[in-house]
């Protein structure tokens, strides 16, 4: 088969969270009809068209999207990373067809349901469907975000239990266990709270382009184009990686996606032309993270913050787009650096292809992105415009013969979809889980209040304590319950008090969550990327830490200084803002790796000089920024006296 051959074939190597295509017929027809019905029930909603003379709304609403999903989340995860790969075992199969006839039957109960009138359950039987609820949030948890994941949710439904026993900060309303399983079973605090209004308000629309986009050849477009415009310089294939996985995050929103798609070309690449094999994965890892809150199409993080905060998600894709640019920028930077450094080559040309022949085979995937962000942020359409630019897509397609809709793409596109929408509601149950232990029992109040006192009023240090603990909480692999612990605690404080816009303030936590994706010792990311490099998973977390040390420092940068979120601020002050911490940024980056652009190779005296100007320089205040200056134009002294001083030397 010709490479043009294989390009046209649709495939699902880039869904990597998904295991449909080894799944038995008659469950991938069921795979693919609950999706596709999701999408039809999300449209009815949307534009309010009755079905049977009713519009659907709320409690009734919910179970039916749940009813259409709930079947495929564990087909599609694998109880165990053995397992992830391979057909569904028994247990598979009770759990699929158990989630199906519980959701089926609360459906024919949702008038009941949604009065509250089995919350607190008043019967064995609903007590026993609220238990079976609960253990099957677990097990889903489990499958995507491990053990660690499954303690935190654990200990959020005994703490209830306990909690009028503990002491000053941590004390709290002590609330039975029926209440609480009540209350996440069905209430407005479990599945008919968080999982239901992002998955029936939000994400569905979104998901559905990704997969669209991506079951018709655009994962393939967007890192052939990311080898032709990167691939011929030095470290080509690391520098394909980086702009490749922020074409690639912008449309899937998953850092596990982006790293199955992109990794599987970019790494081996990166390995043949002389990269380590844990530079090589700890590349892809970061770059694939920074796709976490890469516009148009952000991470699930995100879509968690819109729908706790009620802000626009127009306002946050525009408040992203610096911040994003800024992360690929220094990450850049430091391959650049280091390839530079270490004499690494870019790809053989006769593999990169022309921009121009990529593009004039493409044009409609980078065309309907520009129609998404601009009906969003310019028409504001809201959360329908992504299904709109689905549709576009498929009309586009077939402009261009190679990539005109079948039936194989369609089916590629909604397993994409459905593989998005799995891994998606396996973590937002769990999310429930937490918010009803810390809503109910009043702990969540409590910490606000503590957590203001503790950082003696102060916005900034409380921002400081935030960060250490998402680091802290990213060590153990939950970053996302600290994002979810924060947002109800930390973020209204910071926003109370210093009534500033609350989109910067859950940008910075969920960075920092980002940030705690990379570091040891449970880091799943990183483990994803060193087994595909063949690489040794801890040295690939510490050199991911290290390349990431651009999203450790960004997040203060754009919290201290509104016009790097755009959002209100005038475009002089935009564009200066930006300059600066671009600047700032490409000399902290430079002095990390050893080496300036075009000033040549740094010793470590240089480097420590250039990282600490660079980072004075690119923060948002005008004394540190000439004080970065200075510093770094000692740097560069010093290097420029040094190379003088050998040139005599080398000539003699």
């Amino acid at each position: 088969m010709s490479a043009r051959e294989h390009r046209e074939q649709p495939t699902m190597r880039h869904s990597g969270i998904s295991r449909y295509e080894i799944l038995p017929r008659p469950i991938q027809f069921i795979f693919l009809s609950g999706t596709l019905l999701s999408v039809i029930l999300f449209i009815l909603y949307w534009y309010s068209i009755p079905i049977f003379g009713e519009v659907l709304t709320g409690t009734r609403y919910y179970y039916l999207l749940y009813a259409s999903l709930g079947f495929n989340i564990f087909m599609g995860l694998g109880a165990t990373s053995a397992l992830k790969r391979k057909a569904p075992r028994w247990f598979d199969y009770i759990l699929s067809f158990t989630v199906w006839g519980i959701i089926i039957f609360c459906l024919l109960h949702s008038d009941d349901i949604g009065a509250r009138l089995w919350n607190p359950p008043r019967t064995w039987w609903q007590y026993g469907i609220a238990v079976i609820l609960l253990l099957i949030s677990l097990e889903a948890g489990r499958r995507v975000a491990g053990w660690g994941f499954v303690g935190v949710l654990i200990f959020s439904l005994l703490y209830p239990q306990f909690a009028d026993r503990f002491p000053g900060v941590l004390y709290g309303y002590q609330v039975p266990f029926s209440a609480l399983a009540g209350d996440f079973a069905f209430g407005a605090n479990g599945w008919l709270g968080l999982p239901a209004e992002m998955l029936g308000n939000l994400i569905l629309p979104f998901f559905l382009f990704a997969g669209v986009v991506m079951g018709s050849g655009g994962g393939e477009f967007f890192l052939r184009l990311a080898i032709a415009l990167a691939g011929r310089f030095a470290g080509g294939p690391a520098k394909v990686s980086v702009i490749g996985s922020a074409f690639f995050g912008s449309l899937s929103g998953s850092v596990i996606a982006n790293i199955a798609g992109t990794g599987s070309f970019t790494i081996p690449a990166m390995k043949r032309t002389g990269w380590p094999p844990e530079y090589a994965a700890a590349i892809e890892c970061c770059a694939s993270g920074g796709g976490d809150t890469m516009p148009p199409i952000m991470g699930g993080l995100v879509f968690m913050m819109i729908i706790l905060t009620g802000v626009e998600y127009a306002d946050v894709l525009i408040a992203a787009v610096i911040p994003s640019f800024l992360y690929f920028l220094g990450l850049l930077v430091q391959v650049d650096s280091y390839a530079k450094r270490n004499g690494l080559k870019g790809l053989p040309k006769e593999e990169i292809p022309g921009v121009l022949k990529v593009l004039k085979e493409g044009w409609q995937y980078l065309f309907v992105l520009v129609f998404l962000t601009f009906g969003m942020v310019y028409m504001r359409w809201g959360i329908i415009t992504p299904l709109y630019a689905a549709v576009l897509m498929l009309l586009l397609g077939f402009v261009n013969k190679r990539d005109r809709p079948t039936w194989r793409r369609l089916e590629v596109a909604i397993a994409q979809m459905a593989g998005l929408v799995n891994f998606g509601m396996a973590v937002f149950f769990g999310m429930g889980i937490i918010l009803v232990g810390l809503l109910k029992t009043g702990m969540a109040a409590g910490l606000t209040g503590w957590i203001v006192s503790f950082g003696a009023g102060n916005a900034y240090l409380i921002l400081l304590i935030g960060a250490v603990f998402s680091m802290i909480m990213g060590t153990v692999g939950l970053e996302r319950s600290s994002y979810i612990f924060l947002a109800v605690t930390m973020c209204p404080a910071v926003v109370s008090l210093t009534g500033m816009n609350p989109i910067p303030v859950h940008l910075f936590v969920i960075f920092y969550a980002g940030y705690g994706e990379l570091t040891p010792p449970v880091a799943v990311d990183c483990y994803v990327a060193a087994s595909i490099a063949n690489a040794d998973p801890r040295k690939t977390m510490y050199r991911a830490c290290r390349l990431g040390i651009v999203l450790f420092l960004l997040p203060w940068f754009f919290v201290l200084q509104p016009a790097l979120m755009i959002l209100g601020q005038p475009w002089h002050q935009v564009l200066l803002y930006l300059i600066l911490a671009s600047i700032g940024i490409w000399l902290m980056a430079s002095g990390l790796e050893g080496y300036l652009r075009p000033v040549g190779n740094l010793r470590w005296h240089e480097r420590a000089f250039l990282i600490l100007g660079g980072f004075l320089f690119a923060f948002p205040e005008w004394l540190t920024t000439i004080v970065g200056a200075a510093v770094c134009a000692v740097a560069i002294i010093m290097v420029l006296i040094r190379k003088r001083a050998l040139q005599p030397e080398m000539a003699t």
